[in-house]
């Protein structure tokens, strides 16, 4: 299989995993009804390194708490997910075991069941009074400065 069909085939397989709680977005519906040719394009953009991000969506939602959210345009959620599979087995085998976002077998009840456990530990089983801190800091990526951001690339 040559390089473009095998990028084809990725994006393929990247859009039925970018979909899966996207489906009947009007957005990926949009893409959903020229699919082939969608992808086409993508492709013949990402293999001739002509491909750009279209702009994203900026809404604010209010629970948990009020927070800006930039959506990104489907057809570049494809090409995270893309991303995502060609680079997770490298990078999940370097992640400290309490790193939960994104990975495999690594869901909420998972790390529910660690808090639960470092709750048993620390308290030696829940004899002695332990404490607990729970935190976010308020617009923590929308504060950091680009500057040392863009040093680590």
């Amino acid at each position: 299989m040559d390089n473009f069909q095998n990028l084809y085939y990725q994006l393929m397989k990247a859009y039925f995993s970018a979909r899966k709680n996207k489906r009947n977005t009007q957005n990926q519906i949009a893409f959903e009804l020229n699919l082939e040719h969608n992808i086409y394009v993508l492709a013949t953009s990402i293999f001739n390194k002509k491909y750009t991000p279209k702009r994203s969506i900026a809404f604010v939602i209010n629970k948990p708490v009020q927070r800006e959210i930039f959506a990104a345009d489907f057809s570049d959620r494809i090409v995270h997910h893309l991303l995502y599979n060609c680079v997770y087995g490298g990078i999940d085998k370097k992640l400290i075991n309490d790193a939960y976002s994104c990975r495999k077998g690594k869901g909420t009840l998972y790390g529910i069941n660690r808090v639960k456990k470092f709750m048993r530990a620390c308290s030696h089983n829940y004899t002695k009074d332990a404490y607990i801190l729970k935190l976010d800091i308020k617009s923590y990526f929308m504060n950091m400065e680009q500057k040392i951001i863009l040093e680590f690339n």
